[in-house]
């Protein structure tokens, strides 16, 4: 089909087929990086117990603000904001795992040492 073809209106009035477009601004390695980035996401969201899931899906995805939450679960705002440091807590040693290398890991040797003793991959 020519692109005269393409882009003119049918002749019997009938609307056009729906087209479908791609944005190529990012390269298919940044689309395939998304993607992946986001099943990675969705996997430690699934991960998360029944618990922390919904207060973190409620504020950081919705953006329902802590009182809104705790009406929406029937819980104490205290208990959102323990939920949610928990399970943000959670999804960050999860994601960490599944994103660090070997150039940007940070190990630490005891919990109870101050950050410049830490020490680089």
């Amino acid at each position: 089909m020519s692109l005269e073809q393409a882009t003119e209106p049918p002749e019997d009035g009938a609307p056009s087929p729906t087209r479908v477009y791609c944005d190529w601004r990012e390269s298919p390695e940044q689309l395939a990086q998304r993607h992946e980035t986001r099943q990675l996401i969705d996997q430690a969201l699934g991960k998360l117990d029944d618990k922390h899931r919904p207060v973190f899906l409620l504020r950081d995805v919705e953006g329902l603000s802590v009182q809104e939450t705790a009406e929406a679960l029937g819980l104490s705002e205290a208990n959102v904001k323990v939920r949610l440091l928990r399970a943000r807590l959670q999804l960050r040693e999860m994601l960490t795992q599944a994103f660090a290398t070997q150039e940007t890991a940070w190990y630490q040797d005891t919990p109870s040492q101050e950050p410049d003793s830490q020490t680089r991959a």
